[in-house]
């Protein structure tokens, strides 16, 4: 097989330095999206979607505008080529970040209906840019087909993320998905990026304050570190980390404020950590997870308890 023949597909620029220097040939791509934050949309074709996320991700000061829509159109390129290599090897992990990158993948090279055989997957229960070179090629060899099941399923869980309600991805949340071992636990971690019943913060948000409570004055840097060290498989990016802060410290109700060279939390921060206030009765909540448009009057809460979704009309 040539080199030209052979289109790696993978979730980041470190990943794609990581697979190339396993020796791996052919041409790389990375996915670069963070799928957990922000709007998806499973009825707009791949060129539509990127336009949009693109313009979420500068909105959101995630990404330069113009750099944002140049490398998801020169990626949208070359995934369209897709039937112009003789495999398409595609390289993820077993965190949120990789598990969404993945599922919209697979939905896009099924539509493409290629031979089967053609689409193969490395999936690692650790992290690419971790490995050796020869751990990572040895992988490459384990490589398996993606099966119909699998392409099934990414179908399904699409259609589940960009939802206009979040049953569908609690229902997935909870079932196991052909081909795919990492992506329910990751589906699941999704669910608590939605306000919590407790205090309409989100896991990351939590993460964060509590974070920012035990560590006062803390670089943002050492921040991330710490806070990412309290997930069971990390996957957040250090720039959506810095957007979180912002949120945190911005008003009303801000959480957190600068000290030194980091932050503290307030005293509306801290009566949140300690269960006395509700974020939601005091900051209006509007964002996108998936689908699902949370707003005032129509906030979709998550209970961590019994992993069910309730609408509320903001309050708890």
């Amino acid at each position: 097989m040539t080199a030209a023949r052979v289109l790696h597909i993978t979730n980041s620029d470190a990943a794609v330095q990581a697979v190339r220097r396993a020796r791996m040939v052919g041409e790389f791509l990375a996915w670069k999206d963070p799928l957990y934050e922000g709007p998806i949309r499973s009825d707009l074709p791949l060129e539509r979607h990127s336009a949009m996320r693109a313009s979420y991700l500068s909105a959101r000061g995630l990404r330069h505008p113009i750099r944002a829509l140049h490398e998801f159109a020169r990626r949208d390129a070359i995934v369209a080529k897709a039937r112009d290599f003789e495999e398409i090897i595609l390289w993820f992990e077993h965190d949120l970040f990789d598990q969404l990158q993945l599922v919209q993948i697979l939905v896009v090279l099924a539509a493409m209906r290629l031979e089967p055989g053609r689409v193969t997957l490395v999936q690692a229960d650790d992290f690419l840019t971790q490995l050796v070179p020869d751990d990572l090629a040895a992988r490459g060899t384990r490589r398996r087909s993606v099966t119909e099941g699998a392409f099934s399923a990414a179908r399904r869980v699409w259609e589940a993320l960009g939802a206009s309600e979040p049953h569908a991805l609690s229902d997935a949340a909870r079932v196991e998905h052909p081909g795919l071992p990492y992506l329910r636990p990751a589906l699941a971690r999704l669910c608590e990026e939605y306000p919590s019943v407790r205090d309409a913060l989100s896991r990351t948000q939590r993460n964060a304050l509590q974070t920012v409570e035990r560590n006062p004055g803390l670089p943002s840097d050492e921040l991330f570190r710490r806070a990412q060290a309290r997930e069971e498989v990390p996957f957040l990016g250090d720039g959506v980390f810095e957007a979180v802060l912002r949120d945190l410290a911005a008003e009303p109700g801000a959480l957190i404020e600068p000290v030194g060279a980091g932050f503290t939390t307030t005293a509306l921060g801290r009566r949140i950590l300690g269960g006395d206030a509700d974020w939601a009765e005091i900051r209006p909540i509007e964002r996108f997870v998936g689908g699902v448009h949370l707003r005032p009057g129509r906030l979709w809460r998550y209970d961590e308890q019994t992993r069910s979704f309730v609408l509320s009309d903001g309050q708890r």
